[in-house]
């Protein structure tokens, strides 16, 4: 609940987003399956790891590509955990249906492809 409350929280007391990423913004591409398996950049990862690559993906201004399997089941516990430290790290994100991330979540749920 709580860090629902912090994505929707109320805007008067916070700064403007940031600007969209650049084109060219270095891509880190985050896959979280339906057993659990999490893998960062093609490899497999843990939590711990991908805080770390969220933190220099931080410094350079880039932007996460997350695409998770079977999204339209209830996701396994570790997704929570990928999107908290997404958010802890106040990254932008890409929501991916397919796994080659060849497609984009709109902001009115459907894909788009690129």
């Amino acid at each position: 609940m709580g860090l629902l409350s912090f994505l929707f929280g109320g805007c008067s007391n916070q700064s403007a987003p940031p600007s969209a990423p650049s084109p060219d913004a270095p891509v880190l591409k985050v896959a979280v399956f339906a057993d659990g398996r999490l893998t960062v950049d093609g490899a497999a990862a843990t939590i711990p790891s991908l805080q770390a690559s969220l933190r220099a993906l931080s410094a350079k201004h880039g932007v996460v590509w997350y695409y998770r399997e079977a999204g339209q089941q209830a996701p396994p516990p570790i997704a929570m955990d990928v999107m908290k430290a997404v958010v802890e790290e106040r990254l932008p994100i890409r929501l991916s249906s397919r796994p080659d991330y060849s497609d984009a979540i709109g902001s009115d749920g459907r894909p788009t492809t690129n």
